[in-house]
């Protein structure tokens, strides 16, 4: 059946992150130290291996190394050395992650929270794992952030401009067929009920035409490490999950795909959070992935006052529950 929101708002299982100015001011100053030394790194390599940039494949090299200084240092700095976030990685299936050699794989990662790409970037860091990550456009226009992602060859989308959106899936289509790997957000954008939200078809048709694999990771934890309703960050304990490539039966099969995709993270999500040995605070007794429901803690939004259940659970899982829940992707 459908789930009962209003008893999910109301059973009170679980409590907000407790995020403060202390920890948040901590996490300011790890992350503009990171960013100061990797763009330094990062300009040092740029001089040192400027000639790459004169012929195509030496400029996938190029962006390649800068993309490595960038994901590696931020997210040590953000992560690594944070003693407030905890991380864990688990590498679930046979032969987890993306497969070596031959065309780049597109790696699916849910979205909940602002500090994704941190611990996003890091679990692929510690495995020797690289992508290009698509990113909203208004971002490369941020001094130092804007200027790195730039140098590490990221994928900007650029909402609204159709033009723009077609030429950054063409330079992804480039990327993959060189043989590097790109990290996408299937949801467009974070889910603020933590309800996993319907995923943009773009990057699976991709898939399932270039025929390159699409790697499933999720990520449990993070909203409450920087909570979605505010700037303050908390303490938090994340586990990321990294499953097997999975490919298209066929150059149509996109929609099929996403669905294998979208399954596979969920299997993955119950796993981390089923298997815990009592590591996994009680908060998380009650997450979205588990019962189908919003965080119990969640105020939905007026637009949701008068839908039954089963049109709130419609409304959140399209994304329309929030202002930037379109999204071209």
């Amino acid at each position: 059946g459908v789930p009962d929101m209003a008893d999910a708002r109301g059973r009170g299982e679980s409590r907000p992150p407790r995020a403060t100015y202390c920890i948040t001011a901590f996490v300011a100053v790890l992350l503009l130290v990171g960013f100061l030394l990797c763009f330094v790194a990062q300009v040092v390599a740029a001089v040192l291996t400027f000639p790459l940039l004169f012929c195509k494949s030496g400029r996938y090299r190029f962006h390649y190394i800068q993309s490595v200084i960038w994901r590696a240092v931020n997210s040590f700095f953000s992560v690594a050395l944070n003693p407030f976030w905890c991380s864990e990685v688990w590498l679930l299936g046979d032969m987890p992650g993306p497969p070596s050699g031959g065309k780049g794989s597109v790696i699916f990662i849910n979205h909940r929270s602002n500090a994704d790409p941190w611990f996003s970037a890091w679990a692929l860091t510690r495995n020797g794992w690289e992508g290009k990550y698509v990113y909203k456009g208004s971002l490369k226009k941020l001094p130092l952030f804007g200027w790195m992602c730039r140098l590490a060859g990221d994928l900007p989308a650029e909402r609204g401009d159709k033009t723009k959106i077609v030429a950054m899936l063409d330079q992804a289509r480039d990327v993959l067929n060189a043989g590097y790997n790109v990290v996408v957000f299937p949801e467009g954008t974070r889910s603020p009920s933590g309800i996993m939200q319907e995923f943009k078809p773009s990057f699976f048709s991709i898939c399932a035409e270039l025929g390159c694999p699409a790697v499933p990771a999720v990520m449990v934890g993070t909203e409450r490490a920087w909570p979605l309703s505010g700037m303050k960050m908390a303490c938090a304990h994340v586990r990321v999950a990294i499953g097997d490539a999975i490919y298209a039966s066929a150059p149509d099969a996109a929609a099929e795909l996403s669905k294998q995709v979208e399954e596979r993270m969920l299997d993955m999500a119950h796993e981390l959070l089923e298997a815990s040995d009592g590591a996994v605070p009680s908060s998380e007794a009650d997450d979205p992935y588990l019962t189908g429901r919003p965080y119990s803690y969640w105020v939905p939004p007026a637009s949701l006052n008068g839908l039954d259940d089963a049109e709130q659970l419609r409304v959140l899982r399209s994304g329309g529950a929030h202002q930037r829940g379109a999204n071209l992707l």
